[in-house]
């Protein structure tokens, strides 16, 4: 096969060359690093690779995947409900739904580039943000409060001050999901999801935030696997004309694919044939996710390195059958490198105005931990009060999580509220589980109840959750956490935060202790 450009370059290295993984474990493993060496450009972090304890760990971490020519890391550090370096602690910054509640676009800037510096402070490359998807389904199981709001014109704004406060700091900026998964009621994570929207709605709503972000210079989009009709049967992932038109929009970055094993790719093209169907469309870095979280079993001891051979393989054959072109795979390349470059010409040590996010790894963890004083006042403002929330003193607290929403992109996270409640007052703490919880039911209620939700408008057992409380105990304090939808009945004292971080957690704390 004619090579174009880089004929040295083996077909071999020329599939390393686009594939994006993740792993398993705090250390670079062996299968990676020999990945590395035959061209792969670098990996994404998950919250599995990073020890909060071990102040050092991540730096090392990255410093093991630089190697000696350096390497072009991610994570999906959004602030909020997804947060990897902080994802057992919570997330000291305000996520999106905050941040576009709050409606003040220097404060969004400054809040992306704390982001932004305490990820190159690590030497972390890319965060796979900002979310620029406009959330006006509010049945959305996978964005909610990770969108800026359901108005395209504020989410356009907000987005395009997040990618200029990211890249302020050195770390570039990844719009996401492109061409948009906001008006969806599927998780791509789990099944095919499906957009139907005219030619106009698509236009006018969906992609409006991608020109903003397009407009202040984003470096990287990444694809959504949601098939938009207008634009043709194929997930936009694998859509030569979904991709065609973000190029049409001006965009001559870096067009990364969300993990190709997720459900949406995996269960319907396979993830081999899945990767050389978004390299054709135009995709330039595949991402192969978060294989390494998968439960091992004697038959796959190493899910990630066997999802890495599996798409290398598909990739390589590709390539040897004129299936793929080396071309379109050297010109994916060259944008990696070009992302590399303009990450080694734009970083810098910070500005002195971002001393929570620029402190060495000496800092105790509490201390690298602790929320800025934007972000301390960005959650809350945004927080929306409904009645006397605040609790009565020198009486019982009880804490009742009901949540049960645990989208794939965020993970598992802790009752961040009981948690910051119990720094301040003693309380009991129960998690609602239905039969566990008929106990706690029968008992005659005493002192305080608060109740912990996410979004009981799409969520059965946190509605039936909410009924029962209410029942149990009238007076209850309801925090929600989630996107705000209709509930369906009066709630005397409401706290609805707009997402779930440890300084929304903070702020409905100050809220019902004082």
């Amino acid at each position: 096969m004619r090579h174009h450009r880089g004929s040295d370059r083996s077909l071999e290295s020329l599939a390393h060359s686009v594939l994006w993984p993740g792993f398993t474990g705090t250390r670079a493993p062996d299968w990676l690093l020999r990945a590395r060496d035959a061209g792969a450009p670098g990996a994404l972090l998950f919250a599995h690779n990073i020890d909060p304890d071990d102040a050092d760990q991540l730096s090392r971490l990255v410093g093991e995947l630089d190697g000696t020519r350096g390497s072009l890391v991610g994570a999906d550090e959004e602030g909020g409900l997804v947060t990897r370096l902080h994802a057992r602690d919570g997330s000291p910054s305000p996520g999106h739904a905050v941040l576009g509640r709050h409606d003040v676009i220097a404060d969004t800037e400054t809040v992306a580039e704390q982001i932004g510096a305490e990820l190159a402070r690590h030497g972390i490359a890319i965060d796979l943000a900002p979310v620029a998807d406009v959330n006006n389904n509010p049945a959305n199981p996978v964005i909610g409060s990770r969108s800026f709001g359901a108005d395209p014109e504020l989410v356009a704004r907000h987005a395009a001050a997040y990618v200029r406060g990211l890249q302020r700091a050195g770390t570039a900026a990844c719009a996401k999901h492109f061409p948009g998964h906001g008006d969806t009621t599927t998780d791509s994570h789990l099944a095919v999801s499906r957009m139907e929207v005219s030619a106009d709605e698509l236009e006018e709503i969906h992609l409006a935030p991608f020109r903003a972000a397009i407009e202040a210079g984003v470096r990287s989009v990444l694809t959504a696997h949601i098939i938009v009709p207008v634009l043709g049967p194929e997930p936009a992932t694998v859509n030569p004309r979904a991709l065609s038109m973000l190029r049409g929009m001006g965009f001559d970055g870096l067009i990364i694919s969300d993990a190709v094993e997720m459900e949406a790719i995996a269960s319907t093209l396979g993830i081999g044939p899945g990767a050389v169907a978004a390299l054709a469309a135009g995709v330039d870095l595949v991402c192969l996710g978060n294989q390494g979280a998968d439960p091992r079993t004697p038959e796959n001891p190493r899910p990630d390195e066997s999802a890495y051979r599996t798409v290398h393989t598909a990739v390589v054959d590709a390539l040897r059958s004129g299936s793929l072109r080396a071309e379109r795979l050297e010109e994916a390349a060259e944008r990696i490198a070009a992302l590399r470059t303009w990450v080694t010409a734009h970083r810098t040590g910070g500005s002195p105005d971002l001393a929570s996010t620029t402190s060495t790894p000496d800092t105790p963890t509490a201390a690298r931990n602790a929320p800025t004083t934007t972000a301390v006042r960005v959650a809350a403002h945004a927080c929306d009060v409904r009645g006397d929330v605040r609790l009565r003193a020198g009486v019982p607290v009880t804490v009742i999580d009901a949540r049960v929403l645990r989208n794939r992109a965020a993970g598992r996270e802790a009752d961040l509220v009981g948690r910051a409640l119990a720094a301040r007052r003693a309380i009991s703490h129960h998690r609602f589980d239905g039969d566990d919880t008929a106990e706690l039911l029968r008992a005659d209620p005493q002192g305080e109840v608060v109740l912990v939700v996410d979004q009981p408008h799409i969520a059965a057992a946190e509605r039936h959750a909410l009924t029962d409380v209410l029942a149990w105990h009238p007076d209850t304090v309801v925090v929600r956490l989630g996107w705000p939808g209709d509930l369906g009945v009066d709630l005397p004292r409401l706290v609805t935060t707009h997402g779930s971080s440890a300084v929304s957690a903070s702020a409905v704390a100050d809220l019902l202790l004082g």
